[in-house]
């Protein structure tokens, strides 16, 4: 049985999402991709016919590219990752996704998030079929107050931080040994300020469609990286269970989002070369277990762009822009239909 949750508390039940597709076992990793692409999101269900098989995520198909080895030739470079993209599904999905009750807290969802290391959680009553699902986003925007109207009011052209104008960056073409992460990183970017407050972070996330920014001083020295797994780190950590049952659940979420982002950046962020192999990127990111590197350039420490890890896996297994306009993923219906891709949102 759930614990009651007091007033005022938001639940999981009212905000929650339907899952904009969901992506079949059989699937090639590729096709899948391209899905999840189209729908603007990093993750799905996946069906064995009509039953719920496992959730398919960013990360499982990073993982996937890990794989190849750093030392390889241009040759075998292509080989494997053409096997990869053949891949199905259910050959690298996570099985028996992990669920949540819909009366349970917002704040209990992000502390289990949190304490499992998840992006979403599948949302199922008790005796019930699935839902929807809940993502982090869900949480920490919901939590910190950042609707659509909180936001509206939000220049996000005065974070805005431009990469110098000679900077290489193309997206077309395949991805090859040799492609570098300038030619897919986003150049255009989005800066906190050190003494920029949590509650502004989070609503500059949610009026720019980020996850993450680099967090750059008075000189736009870069200092650090806050992201959305920061901030729901923060709501797990700081925001204590026994504040709903006291009562004082407002007041608690105020004062975190009074805090500085100085308290919660990431001050050492890890940085890749902007001439650095995608594979590199892939693997960096893999093996850190991080969503985002800032890309500096290759004469210079400056920071000149930032990649992410659905930047890359969206690049490597063939979900370029081009490609996509031709895919025939189409045919199957409103189960393959979502927003466009844009880069920078993840």
């Amino acid at each position: 049985m759930v614990a009651t949750v007091p007033r005022g508390v938001p639940l999981v039940i009212d905000h929650l999402s339907p899952s904009l597709l969901t992506i079949d076992e059989m699937d090639s990793l590729r096709d899948a991709a391209r899905l999840l692409k189209r729908a603007r999101i990093t993750g799905a269900p996946v069906l064995d016919g009509s039953s719920l098989s496992g959730i398919l995520s960013r990360n499982d198909l990073l993982r996937a590219i890990d794989k190849i080895p750093s030392e390889t030739s241009v040759a075998e470079f292509d080989i494997k990752l053409e096997a990869i993209q053949k891949q199905e599904v259910w050959q690298i999905m996570s099985e028996s996704p992990m669920t949540i009750q819909p009366e349970v807290s917002l704040l209990a969802a992000a502390r289990v998030m949190q304490e499992k290391k998840l992006n979403r959680l599948m949302v199922k009553a008790q005796f019930s079929t699935m839902l929807g699902i809940i993502s982090s986003t869900d949480i920490v925007f919901t939590l910190l107050g950042c609707t659509t109207e909180a936001c509206a009011d939000m220049e996000i052209s005065d974070y805005l931080l431009r990469a110098p104008e000679d900077t290489d960056h193309s997206d077309d073409g395949l991805c090859s040994l040799g492609t570098t992460v300038s030619e897919h990183m986003a150049t255009s970017l989005y800066v906190m300020r050190p003494d920029m407050s949590l509650g502004d972070a989070a609503r500059l996330l949610r009026a720019a469609k980020i996850t993450g920014a680099p967090v750059v001083d008075y000189n736009d020295q870069t200092v650090g990286v806050v992201s959305r797994n920061d901030l729901l780190k923060a709501l797990a950590a700081r925001v204590s269970p026994d504040v709903e049952a006291a009562g004082t659940f407002a007041t608690a979420i105020e004062e975190l989002k009074a805090s500085k982002v100085s308290s919660l950046m990431n001050d050492t962020p890890i940085t890749v070369s902007a001439d650095a192999p995608m594979l590199e990127a892939a693997k960096m990111m893999a093996q850190s277990k991080l969503n985002r590197l800032m890309v500096t350039g290759p004469k210079d420490d400056a920071l000149c762009g930032i990649i992410s890890s659905t930047d890359v896996v969206f690049a490597m297994l063939g979900c370029t822009y081009t490609l996509d306009n031709d895919s025939s993923l189409e045919d199957d219906g409103e189960r393959r239909i979502g927003n466009l891709y844009r880069k920078g949102i993840y």
